[in-house]
Formats: structure tokens, sequence, C-alpha cells
């Protein structure tokens, strides 16, 4: 239930007969963790923030925010007093549980980064202002390969054009496909700077349809599928390239080279799925050793990028070879990752045991 400054319990009362209610003032911005930290509650219970970081201090006035409150809670507060003061008086008197935002954990193992969850008043055009920057921060992952640290930039400005407009993610994804599909083509009959080319874009709209769905609050259970077509359009392309050396004779061993950047690719997700299970993150952002490795480990945006170099000096086939062979690199460095952070687990299991 939305409610501005000057709402009253009894106000509430009389709009619904729930035994519990969420109170969320009309004019703030949450983060969605705050809200399923609240509805998490039993008793009544409302939102601060004791430490709001520096760049959203100017904003965070209100020392309470949305609140979890039952029906007894509100018949024993004041009629005629507006709720958020009461809210604010049981906060000082120790009548009503809190919840701070700032021990909220701020870790989101899909985004590979720290996100601090924030509530702020977003009334006025300087608040619309952070309220935008913030949305569109915290849709950027973290923990990037090199290649994506040149592209966020530029997702960045599209998906604060998009995100004002009806066009969808699925919009989004759905061209993203033909582009991928239109790069596959080209590398089988030879057109390969063409290829390379709408395989960059690839990059960037792919880049774009996530950050949307999350800006947009967009995210479905069809649109988690795109990590799938993704990857085969990417290994369409790997396989058209090796299509077009191998017939061109430019590189006649092509499709081993193939078979071994497919295999790398099995065995880097069997040994990644391993270590998240057993870290609950991310093989890439465990530590600062695989922080920094994931910046030029094997990915597709590493491999354009590569295949691009290539192709300008004049040395295609080399470069796609390259690539294979960084695939198997990468996996063999993700397997002894994998191998040590697990073990290392084991050991303290058995000590905390022992």
């Amino acid at each position: 239930m939305a409610m501005g400054k000057a709402v009253t319990a009894h106000q509430i009362l009389q709009q619904d007969q729930a035994a519990r209610f969420l109170i969320v003032p009309a004019n703030v911005y949450c983060d969605a963790r705050l809200l399923t930290a609240l509805l998490a509650r039993r008793s009544p219970t409302v939102l601060i923030d004791s430490d709001p970081p520096p760049f959203v201090r100017d904003v965070v006035r209100n020392q309470s925010g949305p609140a979890l409150v039952t029906r007894d809670f509100l018949v024993a507060c004041s009629d005629t007093a507006p709720l958020a003061e009461e809210l604010t008086r049981k906060i000082a008197s120790g009548e009503i549980d809190v919840i701070d935002a700032a021990n909220v954990d701020d870790y989101v193992v899909s985004m590979r980064r720290h996100v601090r969850p924030l509530c702020f008043p977003a009334s006025g055009e300087h608040a619309h202002r952070f309220g935008d920057r913030t949305i569109l921060d915290a849709a950027q992952k973290g923990t990037l390969d090199f290649p994506a640290y040149v592209h966020a930039p530029i997702e960045a400005a599209i998906v604060a054009l998009l995100c004002k407009t009806r066009i969808t993610p699925n919009e989004v994804t759905i061209a993203g496909f033909f582009i991928g599909c239109g790069a596959t083509a080209a590398f089988v009959f030879g057109h390969v700077g063409l290829g390379l080319l709408a395989a960059l874009v690839f990059g960037i709209v792919d880049g774009v349809d996530g950050k949307l769905s999350r800006v947009k609050v967009e995210t479905t259970e069809r649109g988690k599928w795109e990590h799938h077509l993704d990857y085969l359009i990417e290994n369409s392309w790997w396989t058209g390239i090796a299509f077009y050396l191998w017939q061109s004779a430019q590189l006649r061993t092509a499709f081993y080279f193939l078979a071994l950047l497919i295999a790398s690719h099995l065995l880097d997700e069997v040994v990644k799925r391993r270590a998240k299970i057993a870290t609950g993150r991310l093989l890439d952002d465990v530590a600062p050793f695989d922080r920094a490795f994931r910046l030029i480990a094997a990915r597709r945006n590493v491999y354009v990028w590569v295949l691009a170099g290539g192709f300008l000096l004049g040395a295609f086939p080399q470069s796609y070879a390259t690539v294979c062979g960084w695939a198997a690199f990468t996996a063999a460095v993700h397997v002894l990752r994998s191998v040590w952070i697990c073990n290392a687990i084991g050991r303290r299991i058995v000590d905390s045991g022992a």
C-alpha cells in the first residue's frame, strides 16, 4: 500500500481488512531486496538507513521509510497523527523492530558485484536525476572482461534512451538474434569483415537487453533462456568460421580447433558450476586472481576482438587458432582454481568438525 506523509493509521485501516500491511511512501525509490527483507518479518518492522553512502546522503532525509505493520499495530497508533510521524516516534522509543539498509547483504551473485540497496525520496528534479543514475548503475554487472569495459558506457547510453520508450527487452533480444544470424551467414560465405562487424554490434545489443530488462523490471523466465540462445548463436559463428577456413583451404585443421573450443567450453561450464555450488559465487568473482583473469579469459567478446585484430593484420586463420587455444588454456586455469577452491573449503569443513 502506497502512502503519503499525511496518511494516518486510521485511514489505512478503513481501506482494507488485511491482517498485515506493507506501507511504502508513494514518493520513494526502494530497492526490491529491502522490501523482500521487510516481507520476511513476522512482527511490525520499519526500514531505516543508519549509514547511507556519501553519494546519497543529501537525498536521504527521512529517518524511516517503508514499513511492515499489523492491524493491531495500526489500531494502537494515533488516529490523527500522520503514520510517518508515528513510525519515527516508535523507532526512537524502541516500540517497533527495524531493518537497517546499511546491514543488508549487498552482494548479488548474478551481478558479480556488491550493489548497495538504497531507499530514498524521489521527489524533485535533482532526486529524479539521481534516481536515474542509481538505477542505471545497479543494472551494470561487475567483474567484466576487457572488451566489456569498452561496451559498458555505450550500452548505458542506449539503455538511458530506450528505458523511457515502449521498446521491450524481448524486442531488443529479437533484433540481436537477427544480427547474430547475419554474422553467422557472413562468416559461412566468407564475408569476414562484415561478420565481425555484426558480431561486435551483437555484443553491445546483448548487453543492452539485459540492462534494459533490469532497469524496466521486466525480467522473465523466458528472458533467462536468452543466454542459451546467445550460446547457440556464438557457436554458430565459430562453426561458420571453421567451415569458411576449411573450405577456402586457409586452415585445413579448422574443425579440430572448433572441437577443442567447444570441448573447452563444456569443461569450463562444469568446473564453474562446481565452484558455484561450493562457494555460492561465480568462479569469476571468488578471489582477486579470478577477477583479474576474467579481464582476459576466453569469452565471446575477447574472441571477437582477437579475430578482428587478426583480420586487420591479415592473419585471420592464425587468430582463429589462437582463440581456440585460449579457450583450452582458460578451461585449464578454471579447472585448477575450482579444484583448489573446493579442496580448501573441504579442509575447512574437516578442521571445523574436528
